[in-house]
C-alpha cells in the first residue's frame, strides 16, 4: 500500500508542476494594446511631439551632439523621404538603431512614423 500511495502522490505532484508551468509568466506573453492610428497623420500634431520626446536630446539646435538636426520639418522630412528615419527607429539592418543607447520606440509609435512617411510626410 505504501508504494501505491507514493506513486499516487508523485503523479499528483507531476500534474501540479505541469499545470503550474503552463500558467507561468514569460516575456513573450506581454501583448501591446491595439494601436489605432488616424488616417491623417501630420507633422505638427503627431510627429513633432514624438521626435521632440525621443530625439531632441541629441538632434536639436540646442543640444546638437550628433550633427544631425531633426527639430524642423524640412530636416526631418529629408531623413523620412530617404528612408533613414524609419530605418533607424525601426532598428532595421544597415541602420544605426535609435534612440542611441535607449529602448526601441514602441510599435505604435513606429507605425505612426511609418504611416506619416507613407502618406508623403504631410506638414
Amino acid at each position: 500500500m505504501r508504494a501505491g500511495q507514493l506513486i499516487c502522490i508523485s503523479a499528483c505532484f507531476i500534474i501540479f508542476i505541469v499545470t503550474a508551468a503552463g500558467c507561468a509568466y514569460t516575456k513573450k506573453d506581454v501583448v501591446e494594446p491595439p494601436c489605432t492610428i488616424a488616417d491623417n497623420i501630420s507633422y505638427n500634431l503627431d510627429i513633432a511631439p514624438i521626435i521632440a520626446a525621443n530625439c531632441f536630446d541629441c538632434h536639436s539646435s540646442s543640444s546638437n551632439s550628433s550633427g544631425i538636426l531633426l527639430d524642423n520639418y524640412d530636416a526631418l522630412a529629408f531623413y523620412a523621404k530617404n528612408g533613414v528615419l524609419y530605418g533607424t527607429v525601426n532598428h532595421s539592418a544597415g541602420f544605426r538603431a535609435m534612440p542611441d543607447g535607449g529602448s526601441k520606440l514602441n510599435n505604435c509609435t513606429i507605425a505612426t512614423i511609418k504611416k506619416w512617411i507613407d502618406n508623403g510626410t504631410p506638414h
